[in-house]
């Protein structure tokens, strides 16, 4: 993965980042490295090629575990059916088609479907609060409109209303509180915007 820097903003003073101590890949991408915020200081580890915004030890430790032991089972490259496909596009009501588009995933887990919404070719912002990003990557690769973090659905690291489309499936119901959640999750989108 490459983190930009500059897509994400502190959740503690909405300042940018800067990339300090970088260790490249031999394509030139960011390997390990540290995101530091320009006006507070705060600094947040990149492991990987994907940016952390949470603490290692957290709540959904379970759950990181399971998705990297198990991380193709929900695939439909990987089952060879279209059941992550249909659901993603059943209950959403979206086009199959969203080209120009920003959509943030919330609770990506494995990716089951992060792989679905790469398709439609959109710009995806996918995070789990868990290390299952790592199985996100490994299944999803390193695609070019995928920006893979691992976060905090209490605090997203962007500006609000910059989302066209922001989808959670399977996730509110597991976290600490959550109302708290989805109220959080509808700031993101923008006037319009689908949740």
């Amino acid at each position: 993965m490459n983190p930009d820097a500059e897509k994400y903003i502190c959740t503690t003073c909405g300042g940018h980042f800067i990339l300090d101590n970088m260790v490249h890949q031999e394509d030139g991408s960011v390997r390990e490295g540290t995101l530091v915020c320009r006006t507070c200081g705060i600094r947040y580890s990149v492991i990987s090629g994907i940016p952390r915004f949470v603490p290692a030890e957290n709540y959904a430790g379970s759950f990181g575990y399971q998705w990297n032991i198990h991380r193709k089972t929900q695939l439909d490259s990987y089952t060879g059916l279209p059941i992550s496909r249909d659901r993603l596009f059943t209950v959403s009501g979206w086009s199959e088609h969203l080209e120009g588009e920003r959509i943030l995933e919330a609770g990506s887990g494995a990716g089951r479907f992060t792989e679905v919404l790469l398709q439609t070719g959109a710009e995806l912002f996918s995070f789990d609060y868990s290390n299952a990003v790592e199985a996100n990557l490994s299944n999803n690769g390193e695609k070019p409109n995928l920006h893979l973090f691992q976060g905090d659905i209490f605090n997203i690291p962007f500006a609000e209303q910059s989302f066209d489309k922001v989808i959670s499936l399977g996730v509110l119901q597991h976290t600490p509180d959550p109302e708290r959640a989805f109220i959080s999750l509808a700031r993101f989108v923008k006037p319009g915007g689908s949740l």
